[in-house]
């Protein structure tokens, strides 16, 4: 007899996670969760600052891109949480919400119902800030919210400094003000990583009404009669079958979202046929509008004496800007990295996993304490892709691309941040630590070198969205209260669903998408 459940929700990371907590406070839900990874996470997990570690071992997906046109063909290593909490275990813990014009040009363009002033109040029920700087923090939400300031590193404080020197005015909260350099709000508790799994999805498991199966696969829908009744997953190599009697709500992500839907013959026609799959519901959408912020790891720089050891998460501060003037919101983010944590085998490594396809140990080295880095970000990114089946075999990772610098005005935008990069170095604040740039380097001074320094190096922020999109548009996947179009009993609440990442950090728009896909379910909507 298949396993019957309420809910069954595939995927444990922030949306998963934050969906299973809400649903779990109806006391007479049976919820099922469903999760590839694993739930046994090391120590490096918890400790801020050694995210670097996790970083291509089996906690992540470790996704290699399809080679990309602007690119020369160069194909982008691209990470993602495979484990209990999903990407909440692995980023950077910058809580950073999309930017009211964000949000208010999704409602503009067809999600009725997703401006910030309806937004609001459901980033405030995840929220327990514990400073007062933002008037619109929730407070005695799940996740803490710690001011990173407080724990911050002294070369964090000289960046500030920098580009306080250089005109950019300091703002005490980024999600007060948009544009200007800061301190980070960090998704912490009690100086460890803070994220949905100890904040949402144990607490949820401890209530007793959901149920975590970890290592298993979810391989298809099932779809009867016009509704998602359940969804096959593999468990120790054997086929199960779990059915739900209210719904389904797949959070896999923008990569695993859309592939799990066409493996149960959700999507274009033809991608289907040309697989041999049956078109049960033709949907164009799924997994076009594939996109992500593009990042620069870079410029590098080296101070004449070591900088003090971490304490928090090491990507402490950060400048949201505009590449010109008039823009509602920012386009650029420069993040300072005050001990930069990839060394010479971590990028071996990169290539190892990307020839063999199997996780590497974990490389605990970091570079030399007097080198730091900026990660210049671009947070509104023109250029779009795609995710699509490469096998109808589940255990093989789709295609995916998000069509890096098809845009030429991308690549435009990354070189103006490697300038602002390169000046913030240059300031009187960097150079009485006897700051000297080692990368790019003095041989790398024109615009155009610039430009073949930034397509060499351009690679993924790992903030995934798009997908499987919502709107009303030919090609939205989802309507305005995340349900598949013209399916019962699914939804879906990841960050597939943006049809525009926003300017900031996706993590915590996802946990606010979650949050209202809950309420949504609760409220029978």
């Amino acid at each position: 007899m298949p396993e019957t459940y309420d809910f069954i929700i595939v995927g444990s990371g922030p949306g998963g996670s934050t969906v299973a907590y809400r649903l779990g406070e109806l006391p007479d839900a049976k919820i099922l969760v469903l999760e590839a990874g694993t739930g046994d996470l090391p120590e490096a997990v918890s400790v801020p600052w050694r995210w670097n570690e996790l970083l291509l071992t089996d906690l992540d997906w470790a996704y290699n891109s399809a080679p990309q046109p602007a690119l020369n063909g160069r194909r982008v290593y691209s990470a993602a949480g495979r484990c209990t909490g999903g990407g909440s275990a692995v980023y950077h813990m910058m809580h950073v919400r999309a930017k009211p014009a964000d949000l208010d040009a999704w409602a503009y363009n067809g999600c009725a119902g997703w401006s910030f002033a309806d937004c609001l109040p459901f980033y405030q029920r995840s929220e327990n800030q514990l400073d007062n700087l933002n008037p619109t923090a929730g407070k005695g939400g799940p996740m803490t919210i710690v001011n990173a300031r407080d724990t911050g590193n002294p070369v964090s404080q000289t960046f500030l400094d920098a580009c306080v020197e250089l005109g950019y005015p300091l703002v005490q909260d980024f999600n007060a003000t948009a544009f200007g350099c800061g301190w980070h709000h960090l998704d912490m508790r009690d100086g460890r990583r803070g994220g949905v799994l100890t904040s949402y999805l144990l607490p949820a498991v401890a209530r007793g009404n959901v149920t975590l199966k970890t290592q298993v696969r979810a391989t298809r829908l099932l779809i009867e009669n016009g509704r998602c009744t359940g969804v096959e997953y593999l468990e120790n190599g054997q086929t199960v079958t779990a059915r739900a009697e209210r719904e389904v709500i797949v959070a896999g992500g923008a990569m695993e979202t859309p592939k799990l839907l066409l493996l149960s013959g959700i999507g274009p026609a033809d991608q289907l046929q040309q697989h041999g799959l049956a078109v049960v519901h033709e949907l164009p959408g799924v997994g076009e509008n594939f996109h992500d912020h593009p990042l620069l790891i870079g410029p590098f720089g080296r101070m004449a004496e070591p900088g003090a050891d971490p304490r928090a998460n090491m990507t402490e501060v950060g400048l949201f800007w505009g590449s010109e003037p008039g823009l509602p919101v920012p386009d650029l983010e420069i993040c300072l990295v005050h001990r930069a944590p990839f060394g010479d085998a971590f990028f071996a490594n990169v290539v190892q996993r990307l020839q063999t396809g199997q996780p590497v140990a974990s490389v605990a080295q970091l570079v030399d304490p007097h080198v730091i880095l900026t990660l210049p970000g671009l947070v509104r990114p023109l250029s779009r892709g795609w995710v699509r089946l490469a096998s109808t075999d589940p255990t093989v990772p789709p295609d995916i691309s998000c069509n890096f610098g098809a845009e030429p005005a991308d690549i435009d935008r990354l070189v103006t941040m490697v300038k602002i990069g390169r000046d913030i170095y240059r300031t009187r604040a960097f150079q009485a630590l006897g700051l000297v740039e080692v990368g790019p380097g003095p041989d790398v001074v024109t615009d155009e070198q610039l430009r073949a320094w930034v397509t060499d190096n351009v690679g993924s922020y790992y903030h995934f969205v798009g997908s499987c999109k919502m709107g009303i548009d030919r090609l939205a996947v989802v309507d305005n209260r995340l349900k598949v179009r013209g399916l019962e009993g699914l939804r879906i609440a990841d960050g597939s669903v943006m049809p525009a990442i926003p300017a900031a950090n996706t993590h915590t728009t996802i946990v606010m998408i979650a949050e209202r896909a809950a309420e949504f379910i609760r409220t029978g909507n």
